[in-house]
């Protein structure tokens, strides 16, 4: 049952109202969210059992008239749209609008600076976020944007993140999300909205530049530049298909490859000693490129999890096509909780953490689908050699991981309820 909470009182309804929406993006009830997958002509849109649940805590906690205003809205505004719509009793305008949460925004900022919360993890983002301004030139050109005569519709990932840029593997760029031009500076002395957005998730503010520049550190292999723009100038819809394949592996809904796809993919790699045994038709380019796709994704997938592991915080699930870096062997710790604890051995130092997953990494195999890609043999003897260090500080690894984890719950609870706070109050409070 959805929490008590008034108009007058809209305060307490805030946290939990929160939580559902997060709960409801994921699995489609709000219009517009990224897991609501374009149903065909024979199906219903997807049902969410927490739908009339999040209704109810958002008619409590919101003046009637503010309520179609939260539907039209992205995912990636809907936290923000909820908290200021528990708080839009406020006189002053509409607490949507982007200038009041610019004004928001920049006040938190402000006040982060005035009192830095647990100040190494925050300094471990922002000195990601600001190496994320520093331009580099692509490694290599995509072949122009391609597409199939006919897409393929999948349901998309929810937003875990509310981010603005986004690192193109490969390339060595950091983009725009959603096209592939360099991400444009922010106008000097103004706050981006969505640093506010972050914050109400539990994130420090640029967490989404930080990730970029991160994942620019740890993809220093060019031998799956080629490889890795062809898959990136082949597009599924809007995603590249890369993308599309990634998030669908495994799944009743794999893509498949289309043989104009494969055509290309003999025409670009089907050439020298590798290109030999691209000969034999499409069966074989098919297996070629399901195979190189494969080791490349152990490759990509690898630093994407340490890095979405190192940004977001604990209670945030990694994305879905990350899910499998979370799973535990008996008596052993997922890749996430390796990661968590080698940032906390590391002291949060962005230089010693790169280095770590850096150091005696394998290269990729040439031709890249000429063999399977395995990054656990080095990075596990890394990790091994920081648990001395771990058992020193805690007493056991165990308890080292539960303080790592409690150091960055308290770091993204403090943020909630500063950004929380900055939003509720007046605006000439601010």
């Amino acid at each position: 049952m959805a929490q008590e909470a008034t108009v007058g009182d809209a305060a307490p309804a805030v946290p939990r109202a929160v939580d559902l929406i997060a709960r409801a993006d994921a699995c489609g009830a709000l219009a517009g969210s990224p897991a609501a997958r374009r149903p065909s002509p024979h199906e219903s849109a997807p049902a969410c059992p927490l739908a009339d649940d999040f209704q109810q805590v958002v008619v409590r906690a919101s003046p009637p008239a503010l309520l179609p205003t939260l539907h039209p809205l992205p995912p990636t505004l809907s936290v923000i749209a909820l908290v200021a719509a528990a708080t839009a009793q406020q006189p002053g305008g509409d607490p949507l609008a982007p200038a009041r949460q610019a004004v928001a925004a920049s006040a938190l900022l402000e006040d982060l600076a005035a009192a830095p919360i647990d100040a190494p993890l925050q300094a471990f983002v922002r000195t990601l976020a600001a190496d994320a301004e520093r331009a580099t030139p692509e490694r290599v050109k995509v072949r122009g944007s391609k597409r199939a005569a006919r897409a393929v519709e999948f349901a998309k990932e929810p937003e875990l993140l509310p981010r603005r840029v986004e690192y193109r593997f490969g390339l060595g760029t950091i983009a725009a999300l959603g096209d592939g031009k360099a991400a444009a500076k922010p106008s000097p002395g103004k706050a981006d909205p969505i640093t506010l957005r972050q914050a109400l998730l539990g994130c420090v503010p640029d967490a989404d530049k930080a990730l970029a520049a991160l994942l620019r550190r740890l993809d220093v292999d060019v031998r799956g530049d080629a490889f890795a723009a062809f898959l990136q100038g082949w597009r599924n819809e809007d995603e590249s298909f890369y993308e599309a394949l990634d998030r669908t592996a495994g799944t009743k809904d794999s893509v498949f490859f289309f043989d104009v796809m494969l055509d290309d993919f003999r025409g670009q790699f089907g050439k020298g000693e590798s290109g030999q045994k691209l000969g034999g038709g499409l069966r074989t380019a098919h297996d070629a490129l399901h195979d190189a796709f494969l080791a490349y994704r152990q490759y990509r997938g690898f630093r994407e999890a340490i890095a979405w592991s190192l940004v977001l915080p604990p209670a945030a699930p990694l994305p879905a096509r990350l899910a499998r870096y979370e799973a535990k062997a008996e008596g052993a710790y997922s890749l996430r909780e390796q990661a968590v604890m080698a940032g906390e051995a590391l002291d949060h130092d962005v230089e010693a953490v790169v280095a770590a997953v850096l150091a005696d990494a394998p290269p990729l195999p040439q031709p890249v689908w000429s063999a399977p890609y395995d990054p656990y043999r080095a990075w596990n003897a890394r990790f091994a050699g920081l648990q001395a260090r771990m058992i020193e500080r805690a007493g056991s690894t165990d308890a080292f991981l539960a303080t790592a984890r409690e150091r960055r719950a308290a770091l993204a609870t403090t943020l909630q309820t500063r950004a929380t706070a900055i939003v509720a109050a007046p605006a000439k409070d601010r």
